[in-house]
Order: C-alpha cells, then structure tokens, then sequence
C-alpha cells in the first residue's frame, strides 16, 4: 500500500513536469520557421524542394527527405542545419541572422515530444491567391429583379450566407449621397426636395466641375500630390508648378478618361504624346518624385509608389531580399527601377510666359536611354553587381501580362522644348518689349540730361548776376603780338615768333606771369587781407602749362601767389603757387599744334 501510495504521489509530479516544459507549436515554433526558414522555404520559394510551413510539409521533406527524425530528435536534419557552424548552416549567412541556443534546444525539445502541431492547409501558391487572378466578370441579373449588376453580386452572397438586406434608403437619403459621393457637397434644401428622377441629378452632378474637384482629392492623395520644397530658391523635392498635374487630374475625370489611359498617360505619356503639352502634364506623376541630393532615394520613391499605387504591393523589402510574404523577388525589384532608369525631370516653357519661376511644365523626359541598371547587393548602392545588367520589366508574378517593349521614335521638340514656335515667338516678344523699354529710358534719360544741364546754366547766370562786378573786365589774348605792357616771358623757354608763342626749351612746368597794370590794380583791390605786421603782398596771376611725360597731355590751370613778401624775387616758385581745385582744364593734344586757351576769371 505504502508503494502504491508513493507512485500515486509521484504521478502528479511528473505530469506536470511535462505539461511545465511542453513547446507550443503555434506559440513559439511556427513564428521561428517562418522567420528563419520560409522565405527560402514556403510558398514563394522551395529550395531543394522543401517547405516547413506545416508538420506534413517537413516529413514529407525535400530532395533529400524528411528534415524531422522523431525516433532520433537530435540527428534530424533539421536540427544538424540550424546548429552547424560551417559553409552550409541554415540560414546561410547574408540572408539571416543564426539561432540561439535556447531557439535550438526548443526544437529538439518540440521533435523530441513528437512535433505535435493541428492539421494545417498548406498556404496557397502566389499565383493561385485571389489577388493576382483575372477580373471575373459579373454575375447575370437574377430575374431581372436587380438594379445594377453590384446588387447582382450583393444578392449572390446574401443568398448564400442567408443575409437579407436591408430597404432601400429614402429618396432625400439617396439624394444626400449622391451630393455628398459625387461633389463633396451636401444639398440645399431646394436641391433636396428635387423631384426629378435621380438619373437625371445623377448625370447632372457627374457633369458638375466639382465632381473632378471632389474625387481628384483622393486620388491624389494615393498617387501622393504635394507642392515643392526647398531652400529658398534651390528645389530639393517634388516640382514647381506642379498644379498643372493637379489640372490635369481634374480634367480627366471630368472628362470621363478612363482610369487605364490615366495610369498609361502618367507613366508614359512623354512617349504616348510628346507634343501634347495636356498629356505631358500627366508626367507631373513622376515629377513629384524628384529629390534633389540623391538618385537612388528618387528611384527607390518612385518603385515604391507605383507598385502601391497601382499593383497594390509593397516592393519596399525587395530592395534588399527577396520579399518574404509577396511574390516579389529582388531581381524584379530592380527590373522595375529598370524601367524608370533613363527618365528625368524638367520645366517647359508654356505659352506667354519666358520665365519659368513664373510658369512652367514639370513633366519627365528620357535622358540617358543607355544607363545600364545593376543589382545593389543588399540594397547598398555602393555595392552593385555590375556583372549583372538588369533589363526592364514587370515582377515576375506578371509576366504572363507584360506587353513587348518597343522602342518610341520621338520628334525633335521633344528634345529641345526650345524650339517650339510658341517659345521662339515669346522670346521674341520678350526681347522686343525690353528694347523698347530701353529706348524709353534712353529718351528719358536725354530729358534729364538737359533738364539738368538748363537747371545748370540757370544756376550760373544767377550766380554771375549776383558775383560779378557791375563792370566785367576780360583778358582776351591770341598772341598774335607780344604786349609787352602786359605780359613778360620768364625764364629762356619762351620765345615770341611769327605772330605765335612758341616753346622752345621741354620742361614739365612752364609758366606766363601777367604783368597788366589793370590786372594789378584789381588784384590789389581784391586780395585777401593780409595779417597786421606782414609785409605787402604783390598779387600775379599765373596761367600753368604742364606737360606730362607721355607729352600728349597738357593742362591749363590759373593760380594766384601766395602771400609772398615784396623783398622776395619777382620770380615766383611753384610751392608758392595756389591753384583752385576745379580750376584745371586737361586736354589731350598733338605736338607741333597751335593751342588756344580761353580763361575767364571772376574778380571777387
């Protein structure tokens, strides 16, 4: 008894013991192989023939066979893969970090009580799932009863799964949606009592400019619309003007364009209709994507958003590995950055406009047709397999879709916007305006000139009235003859001869010292007072010819001497000499030239 009780004792124990140390397969062993195994081994690939997304697939094995041992749990193949350490250790290394030891004791572990795991359905095959199958087509109308081949399908389904639907909404219900559907407005009251039929209002809302309005908000927000930025000036992202695709949106729902011919004209339209400046505002599309510091982030923006917006998938993961949930591998990630590879952005001149801060036409172009496409290893653009030249294409998951790439020959003006006539007509417009402005500010500028020059000659016949003396003296002198009574040549340079004052020996300063009784007597009158105690000043008047060493360029200058005592030499120096700063008349000369100077002089 006392034996029995013992192991009835025990039996809890070790029960336990079990249940404390059990793996959960869905728990923890599941979420493991999904992230260290099935992107080689699952639905998108089968390397060596293996997949571990349920317990059969992993007896059922590979190439080589099964990968679980349950009689031996530490030799499965498995367990060998995971815990090695050389060339062929699973995940390699470069595709996956390797396991913890407790990761792989809790294998052994899981293999060791049996693999226990529910029955599972294998996942279906990429190209079997329902979002990569053709559209069917609608269901015929049962009965001719419903409305509209989406109440059609709707039935359907209620049929099946039991489901009655609910009434028809009241007519002011349904006109209040359809406002709201259609033009993002809700109705006035008159609008709201309508009595028309509702395919009449119908048909009226969708002629409405605020329906394009309404719904190009929400495509715009998945094709992701956004206005430039930048530094100031400099663009760094997206385009200027970039509302013309804003427009262009607008118009072409409101114009009914198919939403097929909108994708085409977006991602093509350079090449669809390159002279049609209403479908190169489509391009505005990849426009937006520009980013000024950095081609690869422009392109990887570009991949992105077009398989969102358009395939519905996310690349993002296939830059650097094959995806592991999509059927996207990393070779088609870059078939896809192949296609958008050569193109480029720019602004084109729109018409009446030269200025393209002003205006412009932000649209994408082919540049560089011949730009080789290479694989980055790891998605590091410093690390490109350039032994491996990607060719464009669609992922593979489509390629039963891909039409045949054909090359487009393009006209001229889609190379040089320049020439279009609206642009060489503009400029000449441009050019013209601005010489006529030229010439207005020439003739204005005359104007002026003159205005000043009469202010001036005004100012100076005022001045003189009010300067000079009742009685105006003047010194007239052409030296046809030498006065004698009025001047006298100083030094041995001058020399009188044939009616004509010549020089005679070169000096750089050669002087005429007036001797006119006249002047004298005015001279004295208007000196400057002199300081008590100072002797009497003798008052001359200078006319200063200098030559300059080039002897091209001779100056006129009138002077007047210094205080100077009577005792001194008649002859004057030159330091003695006050010149007047606006007094010098340069002129430029000929030797051998006979010269006249006219002085006028202001007795004060």
């Amino acid at each position: 008894m006392r034996q029995i009780f013992a192991l009835l004792i025990l039996a809890p124990l070790i029960l336990h013991e079990r249940t404390a140390f059990a793996v959960d397969y869905l728990a923890e062993i599941k979420p493991l192989l999904t992230e260290k195994c099935s992107p080689c081994h699952g639905t998108l690939k089968q390397e060596s023939g293996l997949r571990v997304e349920t317990r059969e697939l992993m007896i059922q094995g590979g190439d080589s066979g099964s990968i679980l041992d349950l009689d031996a749990p530490e030799n499965s193949p498995l367990i060998e893969r995971v815990s090695s350490r050389d060339s062929d250790r699973m995940p390699p290394e470069g595709e996956g970090s390797a396991l913890t030891a407790d990761q792989i004791a809790m294998l052994t572990k899981w293999i060791q009580q049996g693999a226990p795991a529910p029955a599972e359905t294998p996942p279906v095959a990429p190209k079997d799932h329902w979002a990569f199958q053709p559209i069917k087509p609608a269901p015929e109308l049962v009965d001719g009863g419903d409305a509209n081949p989406i109440d059609a399908i709707l039935n359907a389904k209620h049929a099946t799964l039991g489901i009655a639907p609910q009434a028809p909404a009241t007519r002011e219900i349904q006109i209040r949606r359809l406002y709201l559907d259609l033009i993002g407005l809700p109705p006035s009251p008159e609008q709201l009592a309508d009595q028309r039929a509702l395919r009449v209002i119908i048909d009226e809302l969708l002629a409405s400019p605020q329906h394009g309005e309404r719904w190009a908000r929400h495509w715009m927000d998945i094709w992701r619309y956004s206005d430039w930025y930048g530094l100031g000036q400099q663009l760094r992202n997206s385009q200027k003007h970039l509302w013309h695709w804003r427009d262009w949106i607008i118009h072409s729902l409101n114009d009914d364009k198919g939403y097929d011919q909108m994708v085409r004209e977006m991602l093509a339209g350079d090449e669809l209709a390159p002279e049609n400046p209403s479908v190169l505002a489509a391009t505005g599309y990849l426009a937006r994507n520009y980013y000024l510091f950095n081609r690869t982030t422009w392109l990887d923006s570009t991949i992105e958003h077009t398989s969102k917006a358009f395939l519905g998938l996310t690349m993002n993961c296939a830059k650097c590995h094959d995806h592991k949930y999509d059927p996207i591998s990393h070779v088609d990630y870059y078939k896809m950055r192949a296609i958008f590879e050569p193109h480029q952005v720019r602004l084109d001149p729109v018409p009446g406009v030269t200025d393209l801060e002003s205006d412009g036409l932000p649209r994408a172009f082919d540049d560089q047709l011949d730009l080789p496409t290479h694989l980055h290893r790891k998605g590091d653009p410093k690390d490109p397999d350039k032994e491996t030249v990607i060719n464009a294409g669609i992922p593979s998951i489509f390629a039963e879709q891909q039409p045949k790439i054909e090359s487009v020959n393009l006209p001229a003006q889609a190379y040089a916007p320049a020439t279009r006539p609206h642009v060489l007509e503009d400029q000449l417009t441009k050019l013209s305006n601005e010489i006529k402005v030229a010439e207005k500010a020439v003739q204005d500028a005359k104007a002026k000139w003159i205005e000043i020059q009469q202010h001036s000659l005004d100012e100076d016949a005022s001045q003189s009235d009010a300067t000079l003396a009742p009685e105006p003296m003047m010194l007239i002198e052409e030296f046809d003859k030498l006065d004698q009574d009025r001047w006298e040549l100083v030094g041995n340079h001058w020399e009188f001869r044939d009616g004509k004052l010549l020089q005679t020996v070169q000096r750089e300063m050669r002087t005429l010292q007036s001797l006119s009784n006249n002047f004298r007597e005015t001279l004295k009158r208007t000196a400057t007072t002199r300081t008590p105690g100072e002797p009497p000043i003798a008052p001359s008047l200078f006319v200063l010819m200098n030559l300059q060493m080039d002897r091209t360029a001779t100056s006129f200058t009138p002077a007047h001497m210094r205080q100077v005592p009577k005792s001194r030499s008649p002859q004057p120096a030159m330091d003695n000499l006050i010149i007047p700063p606006t007094g010098g008349s340069h002129t430029q000369l000929r030797r051998a030239n006979r010269i006249t100077c006219v002085l006028q002089l202001k007795i004060r």
